[in-house]
């Protein structure tokens, strides 16, 4: 026991950025529990915890307590995003590819000069979420957070949207019975309170791109 508090009084300021460190760990694993729970997103302190974790370890005479530093959940956050961005689109339309071709959606076109736009008015938001993407079937894209996905699909001369609620926010095996597939042929539409986790007035309309300057 008295070796220990001389431990502690020798190495105390790493000690201490030690366990501001580990109180980081646990402040990033109760965000991302509970924004799994609520279906939300509030952001953690990504990278912070392993930071002071190695800082407070190369501090004491215990090196090897730096170690520590590699056990920040954030770190795990971080490869995920980094393996997402890298593989997104290709994950994406690997989801969908079955579920395309069942329903005979099939050709692929591209329009240079259109645009989709989404426009979302979130509950209790007075700014509202637009994004736009280039015009392309077939092709899935993310909106929203935590994000549902659409498509534009073209058949037998008529346009379609094909939303995806099921997503709950993570890239997993496709529920068609989450899946709808709505008219789009007047190029626009408006939905209320698609999901659970995404309420508020949706806009999703096809539209002249915009003129880069």
């Amino acid at each position: 026991m008295e070796e220990f508090l001389n431990f502690v009084r020798e190495n105390i300021v790493g000690i201490i950025l030690i366990g501001v460190g580990l109180l980081c760990y646990v402040g990033n694993i109760y965000v991302f529990v509970s924004n799994r729970k609520r279906k939300a997103h509030v952001s953690g302190i990504p990278l912070l915890g392993a930071i002071l974790v190695l800082a407070g370890g190369l501090l004491t005479s215990c090196k090897w307590l730096a170690l520590l530093a590699l056990f920040d959940p954030s770190l795990i956050a971080l490869f995920q995003s980094i393996h997402y961005g890298r593989n997104l689109d290709k994950m994406l339309e690997k989801r969908y590819a079955d579920f395309l071709s069942k329903h005979g959606f099939t050709l692929r076109l591209e329009d240079p000069q259109k645009q989709i736009t989404s426009e979302i008015h979130y509950e209790n938001r007075e700014i509202p979420h637009i994004q736009t993407r280039p015009y392309i079937t077939n092709q899935p894209f993310m909106f929203g957070y935590p994000w549902a996905v659409m498509l534009i699909g073209e058949k037998d001369g008529k346009r379609f949207l094909i939303l995806d609620t099921g997503t709950d926010g993570n890239i997993k095996k496709l529920e068609p019975e989450k899946v709808r597939i709505l008219d789009f042929s007047e190029d626009s539409i408006r939905l209320h309170d698609i999901a659970d986790y995404l309420l508020g007035d949706v806009e999703i309309r096809i539209e002249k791109k915009t003129p880069e300057e």
